[in-house]
């Protein structure tokens, strides 16, 4: 979910820096061999491809079929944390065949298609980046920051469920447990965490667990 600096250590910054100065000294020394390939790398004024979309990997759903929801499901909903300066509209965010795509999310939150939704009992799962591709904080840049007690507020169409925050921990990005349906009427919050600078990507996600009171 786009860039992640806050996972950055200083022991990864001196790694990278001696990796970056053995790959120069590599490239100088074939670029002074090679004078024609320094020329039109010299005359390039081309920008480097944007870092590639860090989504949630695909889930095998855990029952029969996933749900399916109608296209006005969704409505003017939107979520509000308040201890979390969170108040946003929700997007409906579809499956592609391999993932969901989060490419068009921005500081909205995005509904994971196949989950529950409102009015529904289960596990309605809820997506959001905490850091956008230009450096500023996502929209949930503080979910991390919750603690057991605060609360979450769903709201569409002049109707409002509420949530008390249960649950707050971080799992592998492969690990889809969170998303598995419930018997209780549960809202599960997913951004990204720990960015390695040197792979450039997340090795964690934050979870928030919040159960429904009214």
């Amino acid at each position: 979910m786009y860039r992640h600096r806050r996972g950055f250590s200083f022991g990864n910054l001196i790694a990278f820096l001696l990796l970056l100065a053995f790959v120069g000294g590599a490239v100088v020394t074939f670029l002074l061999l090679n004078t024609d390939l320094l020329d039109t790398l010299v005359a390039s004024d081309s920008a480097p491809a944007p870092l590639a979309e860090q989504a949630i990997p695909t889930t095998t759903a855990p029952t029969a079929a996933p749900v399916v929801q109608s296209e006005s499901a969704i409505g003017d909903a939107r979520i509000l944390i308040p201890s979390a300066g969170v108040n946003t509209p929700i997007i409906r965010v579809y499956l592609d065949g391999v993932s969901w795509d989060v490419s068009n999310l921005g500081q909205n939150v995005g509904h994971l298609q196949g989950t529950v939704w409102m009015g529904e009992p289960g596990n309605i799962v809820l997506s959001g980046h905490v850091e956008m591709r230009d450096g500023r904080k996502g929209i949930f840049a503080n979910l991390g920051d919750l603690v057991t007690g605060d609360v979450v507020i769903l709201e569409r169409d002049e109707v409002e469920q509420r949530y008390l925050v249960s649950e707050i921990r971080n799992v592998a990005p492969d690990d889809l447990t969170p998303l598995y349906p419930t018997t209780t009427e549960r809202l599960t919050l997913i951004t990204c965490d720990d960015y390695n600078f040197l792979s450039d990507s997340y090795e964690e996600r934050t979870i928030v667990v919040a159960e429904r009171i009214g």
